[in-house]
């Protein structure tokens, strides 16, 4: 069960500020030094709660002769006040996608102006791979081709009809029955070639040539991807793959 002060908390109040407001709840009207001492903390704290709560508007005040009292307003404000956090938060996201618009332009011209330099990138995990295929995409590559054990068929089954539909594969593979039954369901969706090689050449470790990149992909334990973008380095990966292609398919 939810508590009450690890919930209020979630409006934004300080643990401090979510104790006052008990606290009023509890006394229904009380000067701070009441407050201080129902939420058990000082007076100093009571004050500066109280301007939170009357932010959000949990709480208001009154004056008794020249003493000003504190008064809880309903928790029934609390699912309005939701409401409002969630539409401030949405007039944020908004604000910040129409600069983002703004600065798009400034900020493409800047990287224009670096992209053709040779890049050597490393990145980790699941979601960092995906970005890195579907940013190479964009550029329209003409073949997924080097050797591997149709990891990636395997690691992303789903996303994997989606990337390759329109791209040939052309892999180097260990012939087991675990790769062919992968390359068989793979050739259900796109064009896949494969030669294989004898089972005892074994491939932890891919690389292939990926549009104008070069990546070279562990899979396990961890999912890493080396990211290399050289004309010359991917000229010499991609020379190499078509000699052995046409040397074991003629």
């Amino acid at each position: 069960m939810v508590e009450h002060n690890d919930l209020l908390q979630k409006f934004g109040l300080s643990p401090t500020a979510a104790k006052v407001y008990m606290a009023l709840l509890e006394l229904g009207q009380a000067s701070a030094d009441k407050i201080a001492k129902r939420a058990k903390t000082y007076k100093a704290n009571v004050y500066d709660a109280i301007d939170k709560l009357e932010e959000v508007g949990l709480s208001t005040y009154i004056y008794e002769g020249n003493k000003k009292q504190f008064i809880p307003t309903n928790p029934e404000k609390l699912p309005q006040i939701l409401e409002d956090m969630k539409n401030k938060e949405l007039d944020r996201m908004e604000m910040m996608k129409k600069e983002i618009g703004e600065l798009m332009p400034q900020l493409k011209a800047k990287y224009g102006s670096i992209k053709e330099k040779e890049l050597f990138e490393v990145y980790r995990g699941r979601k960092a791979y995906k970005a890195v295929i579907n940013e190479i995409l964009k550029e329209k590559p003409k073949f997924w081709k080097g050797f591997g054990n149709f990891q990636v068929k395997e690691a992303f089954p789903i996303e994997y009809i989606h990337w390759f539909k329109k791209v040939p594969f052309r892999l180097f593979s260990t012939k087991t029955k675990k790769v062919e039954a992968l390359k068989k369901e793979a050739g259900k969706t796109c064009d896949v070639k494969v030669t294989w090689l004898p089972e005892e050449v074994y491939m932890p470790i891919v690389w292939v040539v990926f549009g104008n990149n070069v990546l070279i992909i562990i899979y396990e334990p961890d999912l890493i991807l080396m990211r290399i973008k050289s004309e010359q380095v991917v000229k010499t990966f991609s020379n190499q793959f078509d000699y052995l292609w046409k040397k074991y398919n003629s």
